[in-house]
Order: C-alpha cells, then structure tokens, then sequence
C-alpha cells in the first residue's frame, strides 16, 4: 500500500517539474537569447544596472514592470532581470533583482 502512494506522489512530483519547466524555461532562454543579440550588436554600449528590491512576495510583476518603464522613459533599452545576490536580500522580505539596460553609444557630433 505505501508503495502505491510513494509511486502516486512521485508521479505527481515528476508532472509538476515537467509544468515549470516548460513555463519557465523557454521564456528564460528567450530573454537570454535577446539579451546576447543586443550585446554583440552594440558592444561598445553603455550598461546600467539597477537593484529592484521587493517588499512584499504580492505583486513582483508590476513593480519590475514600472521600474522598466521608468527607466526605459530616460532612453534606456531593458536587457535582463538577474537573481540578485542572496547577500544583499537577506533584509527583504521579497527578495530582489538586478535588471540591467543598455544606452546606444553617443554619436560624434
């Protein structure tokens, strides 16, 4: 009988691994993939990046999606969100994440 359950709940497990895997992962890659496309077609560029602490687990999407257009709004071009270091969210209760942009090199006169 307990092998049963053992089998039903590892089943269960192994499905749910497959789900997030294939909700995150492609959507990863694809940030990725965009991210290096940008870099090696503007390698001279100006980066930035910006530590977006979370206060709350509620709500993540929008606060990174306003401070992307906050900063999108200077002329900046958003390029990844990175886990940011456990060090520096250890206070948050949200955590937090490092979003990098790239600025296109001034032009010469």
């Amino acid at each position: 009988m307990t092998n049963w359950i053992i089998a039903f709940f590892a089943l269960h497990l192994a499905m749910l691994v497959v789900v997030v895997a294939i909700r995150v992962i492609p959507p990863r890659l694809a940030m990725e993939r965009r991210a290096r496309r940008l870099l090696s077609s503007l390698p001279n560029a100006k980066r930035k990046s910006i530590y977006l602490s979370f206060q709350t687990v509620l709500g993540k999407r929008a606060v990174m999606d306003a401070k992307i257009a906050e900063v999108e709004a200077d002329g900046w071009t958003f390029l990844r969100a990175t886990e940011a270091n456990p060090l520096r969210t250890l206070r948050s209760w949200g955590g937090g994440l490092m979003l990098h942009f790239i600025r296109r090199p001034e032009q010469p006169g």
